[in-house]
Order: structure tokens, then sequence, then C-alpha cells
């Protein structure tokens, strides 16, 4: 994932606290074991949360970083 490329969400679950009166959607995060939780009231207001948490918590350079870090062990290696 290079720090041009875009974090791929996916669509995990939708669902409602009983109680309250927003909705709840739940991402993935593709090629990660994060998930992020947001309330709204659409499917674009929740991933616009979801992209702002992402920028905020700098999830998306964390990922490159792995990416890059994971190509360059796997370059270094040597079948001997």
């Amino acid at each position: 994932m290079s720090q041009n490329q875009k974090v791929e969400l996916e669509l995990v679950d939708v669902y409602r606290y009983e109680g309250f009166p927003e909705k709840r959607f739940r991402f993935h995060i593709k090629g990660s074991r994060i998930y992020i939780n947001v309330a709204a009231d659409t499917i674009e207001e929740a991933v616009e949360k979801a992209r702002k948490i992402i920028k905020h918590l700098e999830i998306d350079r964390i990922l490159a970083y792995l990416a890059s870090k994971k190509k360059g062990d796997e370059g270094s290696q040597t079948g001997s």
C-alpha cells in the first residue's frame, strides 16, 4: 500500500442499540485487523466519519509504512 493509495473500507455491519436513535456502522479496513465503528444517519456520512478517523489517527500512514517494511523484509531474505 503506497501512501497515495486510499485505505479500502468494507462495511461489515449496520445496527442500532435499543434506546438510541442513531444507526451504527462497522467498517473493516481491508488488509488489516482494524475495525472502525461510527454513528451516522446515512452510509455516505458513515464513510466520511470513518475516513476522518483514519486520517486523524494516521492509520493510512501506518499501514503504508508496515506494507513497505514487509516488502523490504521479503526482499532481504535469502534462500540459503
